[in-house]
């Protein structure tokens, strides 16, 4: 099984998704893109080929680009969902009908709740069905999509929390995904995973306080000129509010500064210096419009469920709800409605008590070769 070769359908054909089929081509399982609009697309529909630049570079070939979602799910082993967070729940809906028993989801990056929403929404229409849906805590890749024909990969992070919901999956199935991404590192609780959203915490103070500029269109560095101190203090207290929160369920919290650090190998000791150190992003450009994903995916897939746990659990959070109501007074929205919270996903509650989580277990090489149908006929 370390050998095998994988049938792998990547939905998204933007930054992440080009980066990942880069990766994956490379590697030689056989990819399926999927895109969502074809004129960003045109070249690769053509050539079936994505060249890339930076960490991974040259001409990689893929086996099919469609935006055909039952041509290019209906026979692959693993599903990737490469698509902003806010899009989990439509792309769940799209492809239910063609799902098929001990396929593998996952979400790149699952952002607060992800594989709980997507493995809820299967169930609760194909319950028999056999899934298995994990997710990472970001993204694999520092990247930009480079017009239509191309990915510029900056950076392939040192490490990725992983975790499927549910977690009994992991002992199972984690082998199986760590050898075609030996940088995901395995936790045992989908609460590491969905409440360490660092997007969540960064994205959203940054744009909500360079809108001036953002709606102006002015030419900026969104991290090198994008934060100041006075912009890193603001960050910094809505991450104390979300590791308040893990402490209070159980979790030990990692905070952005520590995660940038083992991510990225910083040795930054401040919120200021973090965004400073990260070589990949000194050219990262400003949007140039308040509706990007840093505020219509962050907000309501990071924020809003934060915001949420924090009534629930009577913990204040006034850094992170001011952030939220900025974004929803700029943007004319109503994130708290549309987010994932509590009232609109009750089974979460039994998420945010205190429990003991074992330790993640020792894996043997002879795990990658069991044989076992009920998890593996797909993969014959």
């Amino acid at each position: 099984m370390e050998n095998s070769n994988f049938n792998i359908a990547i939905i998204g054909a933007g930054n992440g998704g080009r980066a990942f089929a880069v990766y994956l081509s490379r590697l030689g399982h056989d990819v399926t893109l999927l895109y969502r609009n074809s004129k960003y697309v045109e070249n690769i529909i053509d050539s079936k080929t994505i060249l890339s630049f930076g960490y991974i570079s040259g001409s990689h070939k893929i086996k099919m680009i469609t935006n055909n979602y039952k041509k290019a799910i209906e026979n692959v082993d693993i599903i990737l969902y490469v698509v902003p967070a806010s899009a989990h729940l439509s792309i769940t809906k799209e492809i239910l009908p063609y799902l098929k028993d001990n396929q593998i989801i996952i979400l790149n990056p699952g952002r607060t709740w992800g594989a709980i929403e997507v493995y809820n929404t299967i169930k609760k229409h194909r319950p028999k069905l056999q899934i298995h849906v994990g997710e990472t805590q970001t993204l694999l890749f520092t990247c930009r999509k480079i017009h239509d024909f191309g990915v510029s990969i900056l950076k392939i992070k040192n490490s990725v929390d992983f975790c499927f919901y549910p977690e009994e999956d992991n002992e199972l199935l984690f082998p199986i995904i760590n050898s075609i991404f030996p940088e995901f590192n395995l936790v045992n609780d989908i609460r590491e995973t969905s409440l360490n959203n660092m997007g969540a915490v960064i994205h959203p103070v940054i744009t909500v306080l360079n809108a001036g500029s953002i709606t102006r269109k002015s030419q900026f560095h969104f991290y090198e000129e994008g934060i100041s101190r006075n912009i890193a203090n603001l960050v910094e207290k809505v991450d104390q509010e979300r590791c308040k929160i893990l402490r209070y369920i159980g979790i030990k919290p990692t905070t952005l500064i520590k995660w940038a650090n083992k991510v990225y190998g910083c040795n930054a000791t401040d919120y200021y210096e973090v965004f400073h150190q990260i070589e990949s992003y000194k050219n990262i450009k400003a949007p140039m419009s308040l509706r990007v994903r840093y505020l219509t995916e962050d907000i309501p897939t990071g924020l809003v469920p934060l915001s949420s746990i924090g009534k629930y659990i009577s913990i204040s959070t006034p850094n992170i709800n001011s952030v939220i109501v900025l974004a929803n007074t700029l943007l004319n929205t109503n994130f708290y409605k549309n987010g994932r919270t509590i009232e609109k996903y009750p089974a979460l509650k039994s998420l945010l008590t205190k429990k003991w989580v074992s330790k993640i277990p020792e894996y043997s090489s002879t795990l990658l070769q069991t044989r076992n149908p009920i998890f593996y006929n797909n993969f014959e």
